[in-house]
């Protein structure tokens, strides 16, 4: 069967059958409680290698074979994994310098996972005969619905081959060694090169000065990695085209752009592990919720599509600071909240524990006891039929018009710079905080970054965009001239896309978009405030503050104190048809709750829901056909009220409701006009 031809939603999650081929009544039950909590779906063989292959060129899938044909029979499809995340140690031992060298350069020994050499060639011929044998045997068994190619891909190698192809990579970016010169400003600290085969990748006892070229060596980094996967991807499409694939997205800061990374995948995938009650009071809970929530809309926005919850727990982890256990209700509330957010799957890491090793005491479907009768076995089952009960929504999409922009490329340079304060800039947090402000909004919000198309939404909001990529700036001065709103904030504008300085006020080429230019950025304190005064309301101002000379926008709201009380701290400039503001400074939450609250409803981008922010309660919506689905989900313990209705703790309840679209004088002239909602 095809995956889109599945009627309803994945359930099921990594099953590792491999550490049980002795115990076939232990496989066996397995299927049986599979049947029984509503599992449709079981990726296999994410680190099966050394099973598939003991000694180098001796093969043995009869196992993977009875495993497929048995799941088959009882109604199980299969995400089949290509095995390049975890090597047999007969691989390394004969082939050492497949390890990953650190920037130290220090090579690995073996163990571990995903520590291998992506430029290394005998690895890569390696995965392809693993890869190809796999998909000549399984490409058109019934079971298979999708490849998942490697695992968690992260990190970077700095071995000799690894020089080798990033000065091939900087040959190719820059044609000559003058042009890479001018760009990194080289001439700095007589650093200047004069062959591409003098240049070494950033170490921390060599290279650290260079700004553009600890950016470029993270780039080429990136693309080999995509490069290594779309040799995988190649592979076994050879033998199945129809078969699609992806890979299981995990972290941000994983040492690849994903945004290029998703490009080359049919499907997306990420891998969601919040860390559920782990503090003192209810909020923490809405903290989790809304970093959740982020990395799900990013995935949703990638292809503007449903993607899939390719790994989550069921109960604990085994690696946060302090693994707690799922409170009751809560595992139903986060498998909800990745439906809500545009999930077509819930699916686990892991189906059963594993016995010893690294993994052991990590969260599962079924523990080492086997009972069915456990708590998590009993919420998984619920999960299970709830699926079954949605199962119309799956294939449903989130119509954003609003989106927020967050950059790579910008979290790559800000990690390098000497300026502002001494550790992390805190883009993340940052990012973060912008998003909080519109989810509180019960928008939808697309997670875009400066590659995207500008032109589908009416609002884009940028925050902290240090580095502007070529066309950038012309793509901004376009989307607000022809109606847009932008929304921009202080340390923005500065750096070309090689972290060279723009000769000019900030932000590079807006200033007349944004009616202003910007002199100074002042870095305060730990626990320095300045402060701002919106709408009759009073807000602290911390870490930045944007110094605005010459400005001939509107003043929303001034600098209270210090040396630049009284200069704007938020502006806003009609410019063609749109508006752009710039926020100077990094205002508390509340302050920008209320700020987007008023762009929102002055540009007439209508709520989700109709309600002010509720606390602890998110609210995402999904899109099918002429049906719209609301979520509403309550991420306290404790009842919430929003709209009227009323949520238990830790309770979600869906709206289904009829859509209908109206013409109107607008950025892109159409609006959805809702009708009564009827509850489900």
């Amino acid at each position: 069967m095809r995956y889109d031809e599945i009627k309803g939603f994945l359930h099921g999650g990594d099953y590792n059958a491999e550490q049980w081929l002795d115990r076939p009544e232990i496989l066996a039950e397995d299927i049986r409680l599979m049947k029984e909590a509503g599992v449709n779906a079981v990726t296999l063989g994410v680190f099966s290698w050394a099973m598939y292959e003991p000694r180098e060129n001796e093969f043995h899938f009869e196992w993977l074979d009875n495993l497929m044909d048995s799941l088959w029979e009882n109604g199980i499809h299969v995400i089949l994994a290509t095995p390049s995340g975890g090597k047999p140690p007969w691989l390394i031992k004969k082939y050492p310098h497949i390890m990953r060298t650190d920037q130290n350069r220090i090579r690995h020994l073996y163990g571990e996972r995903e520590n291998h050499c992506n430029s290394n060639s005998i690895y890569r011929e390696k995965v392809l005969q693993i890869d190809r044998l796999l998909a000549e045997r399984y490409a058109h068994h019934p079971a298979l619905i999708l490849w998942h190619i490697s695992n968690e891909m992260y990190g970077t190698c700095h071995c000799e081959d690894c020089q080798q192809n990033f000065r091939k990579w900087l040959k190719n970016k820059y044609t000559t060694i003058d042009k890479l010169n001018q760009e990194y400003w080289s001439v700095f600290w007589s650093h200047r090169y004069d062959d591409f085969d003098e240049i070494e990748s950033p170490a921390p006892h060599g290279e650290t000065a260079v700004h553009g070229l600890a950016l470029d060596y993270q780039r080429f980094y990136s693309d080999l990695s995509i490069d290594f996967l779309k040799q995988e991807i190649a592979a076994v499409k050879e033998y199945n085209p129809q078969i699609p694939v992806t890979t299981n997205l995990f972290h941000f800061n994983c040492g690849i752009d994903i945004t290029k990374l998703c490009r080359i995948l049919d499907i997306v995938s990420w891998d969601s592990y919040p860390k559920w009650h782990c503090g003192t009071d209810l909020q923490t809970e809405w903290e989790s919720a809304v970093e959740a929530s982020f990395g799900f809309d990013f995935c949703r926005s990638q292809k503007n599509a449903p993607f899939l919850l390719m790994e989550s727990t069921p109960s604990n982890t085994n690696n946060a600071p302090v693994c707690k256990l799922k409170r009751p209700g809560m595992h139903m509330l986060s498998a909800m909240q990745a439906i809500a957010s545009g999930s077509d799957s819930v699916q686990y890491f892991q189906w059963r524990k594993s016995r010893g090793a690294y993994e052991k005491f990590h969260g599962a479907v079924i523990s080492h006891n086997g009972s069915a009768e456990t708590r998590v076995f009993k919420d998984v089952c619920a999960v299970g039929r709830q699926l079954q009960e949605l199962c119309d929504v799956r294939g449903a999409v989130t119509r954003s018009r609003a989106a927020l922009i967050y950059d790579w490329n910008t979290m790559r340079a800000l990690e390098e710079q000497k300026s502002l304060r001494r550790n992390q800039r805190g883009l993340e947090e940052i990012i973060r905080e912008h998003y909080k402000a519109l989810l509180k909004n019960y928008i939808s919000i697309d997670i875009i970054d400066q590659t995207s198309d500008f032109m589908k939404y009416n609002f884009i909001a940028a925050p902290m965009l240090y580095l502007f990529l070529p066309g950038t700036a012309d793509k901004i001065r376009q989307f607000v001239e022809k109606g847009g709103t932008f929304v921009l904030t202080f340390y923005s504008g500065l750096v070309n896309e090689n972290d060279l300085a723009y000769e000019c006020m900030p932000p590079y080429s807006l200033n007349d978009v944004l009616g202003l230019s910007v002199e100074e950025t002042d870095a305060l304190t730990d626990g320095e405030y300045n402060t701002l005064l919106y709408q009759d309301k009073r807000y602290k101002v911390s870490h930045y503050c944007d110094l605005i000379h010459d400005s001939s926008a509107e003043m929303l709201s001034a600098y209270e104190k210090d040396f630049y009380a009284g200069m704007p701290a938020v502006t806003r400039n009609h410019f063609g048809k749109g508006a752009a503001y710039y926020i100077a400074c990094r205002p508390e939450e509340d302050f920008l709750y209320h700020f987007y609250r008023d762009i929102l409803r002055s540009i007439g981008i209508p709520a989700i829901i109709d309600s002010a922010y509720v606390e602890d309660v998110m609210v995402k919506e999904r899109v099918q056909g002429d049906t719209r689905y609301q979520f509403l989900m309550n991420f306290a313990a404790v009842p919430r009220i929003i709209h009227g209705i009323e949520l238990a703790g830790y309770e979600t309840k869906i709206i289904k409701g009829i859509m209908a679209v109206r013409s109107y004088n607008d950025f892109h002239g159409r609006v959805l006009a809702r009708l009564p909602d009827v509850s489900i």
